[in-house]
């Protein structure tokens, strides 16, 4: 099993959509993938008719609560290999009632290893703020991706680098940093380009570029590989998905840019010390 984990302290900066995305790609190559929206405010969940958002029964939170089991809350998709797992506002609520509980970093991890199904891939959609919840998916994870669309993004990255160091000290940590949306802002993207230099904060080699095609995908309910297989946010998807495997030592046959994705016979269900220096008030 491999745990990417997209993920970083700022919202709009493209998390969901990548997350997304990325699951669909790997999924579209025929692995085994596994979503999971960690997010309270359940973006994904509604982009796949998964949930309300509102409703914690068949979510994540319910599982954390013990009072599911976690192979009860895996919902399957209408895309082929790829089963879901979605949130609910209940989670950020939650998440602020489990830190009395020893070991609570760890509930996801723990949740994994009890599902009876294997996946080959699990994809994470983290929240937008630090909390116990971003905690856990944190903790199993293998290959982290932070995309950054401002400089501010690359500046709040301190606040997730600080809370890896806290729980994962003293290991290596596969990360991806991303540009995500910056391709129609040239001085901003060059700005947040120095900022991350100045931090020496490395760049992923794939850049997710602006893509109305993919800013829309969520309202279709798929994924832009069968939504618009020829755009740039198709193509952009495929590389990082490319870049993902290499990072993790994978080798899976390639999706072909005109390819879509198969539809499943199921029904839809309703960096561095620097930016922590820069970054601390005292």
């Amino acid at each position: 099993m491999n745990i990417i984990t997209v993920i970083n302290a700022k919202g709009g900066c493209g998390k969901s959509t990548i997350a997304m995305s990325l699951a669909a790609g790997l999924a579209a190559r025929g692995s085994e993938v596994l979503l999971i929206d960690m997010d309270p405010q359940a973006q994904i969940t509604q982009w796949l008719s998964a949930g309300d958002g509102l409703r914690t029964e068949g979510t994540l939170a319910a599982a954390m609560e013990g009072r599911q089991s976690f192979d009860e809350v895996i919902q399957p998709t209408p895309l082929a290999y790829l089963s879901f797992v979605a949130s609910s506002e209940g989670l950020e609520e939650l998440g602020r009632q489990i830190t009395d509980t020893e070991g609570y970093a760890t509930i996801l991890t723990r949740l994994l290893a009890s599902a009876t199904r294997q996946f080959e891939f699990v994809v994470i959609d983290s929240p937008n703020q630090i909390s116990p919840i971003m905690e856990n998916a944190i903790f199993p994870c293998d290959l982290f991706i932070v995309p950054f669309e401002s400089t501010k993004a690359v500046r709040s990255y301190a606040n997730f680098f600080k809370l890896l160091m806290r729980l994962r000290p003293g290991e290596e940590h596969r990360i991806l940093h991303v540009l995500s949306n910056l391709s129609r802002q040239p001085g901003l993207r060059r700005r947040v380009i120095e900022t991350m230099d100045g931090y020496g904060v490395q760049r992923a080699r794939t850049e997710v570029r602006h893509c109305g095609w993919l800013a829309q995908v969520d309202e279709h309910g798929g994924s832009i590989f069968a939504y618009r297989p020829f755009s740039k946010g198709a193509a952009d998807m495929r590389l990082l998905v490319d870049e993902v495997l290499e990072q993790l030592g994978v080798k899976i046959a390639p999706i072909a840019p005109a390819e879509a994705i198969p539809t499943a016979e199921v029904p839809l269900q309703p960096v561095a010390e620097a930016i922590i220096q820069s970054t601390n008030p005292n």
